[in-house]
């Protein structure tokens, strides 16, 4: 056996750097192992919004509003002080299935009366610079930005946190003592394992339904003009959230301001895992709906279209908590989107979990929805391998 370890995290994305980041500030041993290296996977092609307002009604509407707060203290003198970036955002309406579900989204921040609130609700006139088409807009004050490769890089600036990658994983065999890790370059011992792989989850753990839901995006070049102080986002993005995104008359366009005055426009929803799929007609239709409803974006050139992958689940929420019939690995996966605005409180709670400690009892019954034990798993089944 070459180490022994108080915990392994499997993952260098940014659930995983938070869990890692938090053990260490505990005193615990910890290593982050990775196929690839920090932010390889979705975690490096995200928009990058701290959002309770884009969340679905309920559990993760009242986890994201626990983790905004905890991603504010976390940036006040903390870790996130330099990733973490207060800002308002906009939410607009060009036609009646969108403006009803404006009406739902106001309805979902007055019923969790937090941090996030509708500062104002109007015509065009609540911004200006936007297009003739936008019949309605909603602002959002409360929320904020943060990239998941500069998140990722705090949360693992710790010099209690072993890097290895690029190591990729074999096998896990858990027992009842701790979980042997076979990788690369031979077998670890650790007293716990987490599991943070977002799309490597299958691999390892093919009862987990964990799939892959691409998204396409594009940068645009720097220039002064025509400024956004925020995000501006479709109401057709929070309908995405529940039904089907291709069955939308317009794609469910995000146009996100960069600090380099640059934009992120996007994205689509397309269930696939190929990043290298870069679709024509998609873009196009991102682009001219972006141009409508923000026209100084006509002044722009596009300069990078990519495609990121997510990792999403069966039944929309993401996966996180003991193995039921191996409680020695721990599963952190399945965000789809979410994982940067979760990272700060999953982090934090799964590395309780890790440490042999009870999560928060306020969080403890939205937790409990999102264990791996609501899915089927083979009974008895104590190694997997890829």
């Amino acid at each position: 056996m070459r180490t022994k370890l108080d915990i392994a995290v499997l993952g260098a994305g940014v659930v995983g750097a938070a869990t890692a980041r938090h053990i260490a500030d505990r005193g615990g041993r910890v290593a982050v192992i990775d196929a690839t290296g920090p932010s390889a996977g979705a975690s490096g092609a995200s928009d990058g919004a701290v959002s309770v307002a884009s969340k679905k009604p309920g559990t993760l509407a009242r986890l994201a509003t626990a983790s905004l707060l905890y991603t504010r203290q976390l940036a006040t003198g903390g870790v996130l002080s330099h990733a973490f970036l207060p800002r308002p955002a906009w939410y607009f309406a060009t036609r009646d299935a969108e403006e009803q579900a404006l009406d739902a989204l106001v309805a979902k921040l007055r019923a969790i009366d937090g941090p996030v609130q509708a500062f104002a609700d109007g015509g065009s006139a609540l911004l200006s610079g936007v297009g003739p088409t936008v019949r309605r807009i909603v602002e959002i004050r409360g929320e904020g930005h943060m990239t998941g490769y500069s998140a990722t890089a705090a949360y693992l600036d710790h010099p209690g946190i072993e890097r290895r990658w690029p190591e990729k994983v074999r096998a896990i065999d858990p027992d009842i003592s701790g979980v042997t890790l076979t990788l690369d370059s031979g077998r670890v011992r650790a007293r716990r394992v987490v599991v943070a792989l977002g799309l490597g989850t299958p691999r390892l753990f093919p009862e987990l339904p964990v799939r892959p839901r691409a998204g396409q995006l594009f940068v645009t070049d720097r220039g002064p003009v025509g400024r956004l102080p925020g995000a501006l986002t479709a109401a057709s993005y929070l309908i995405a959230k529940t039904e089907d995104p291709t069955r939308l008359p317009e794609p469910p366009v995000v146009i996100d301001p960069l600090a380099t005055g640059q934009y992120l426009i996007g994205s689509s929803r397309e269930e696939h895992g190929d990043p290298s799929r870069v679709d024509f007609d998609t873009m196009l239709a991102l682009i001219r709906r972006a141009a409508k409803v923000w026209p100084a974006l006509s002044e722009r050139r596009v300069i990078r279209a990519f495609a990121g992958v997510r990792a999403a689940t069966a039944d929309g929420l993401p996966i996180v908590g003991p193995l039921p019939d191996a409680p020695n690995v721990i599963i952190a996966t399945g965000f789809e989107g979410d994982g940067i605005c979760l990272s700060a409180l999953i982090g934090r709670e799964v590395a309780q979990m890790a440490l042999g400690d009870a999560p928060d009892a306020a969080l403890a019954a939205d937790l409990a929805a999102l264990t791996p034990a609501r899915f089927a798993a083979e009974p008895g089944r104590h190694q997997w391998a890829g």
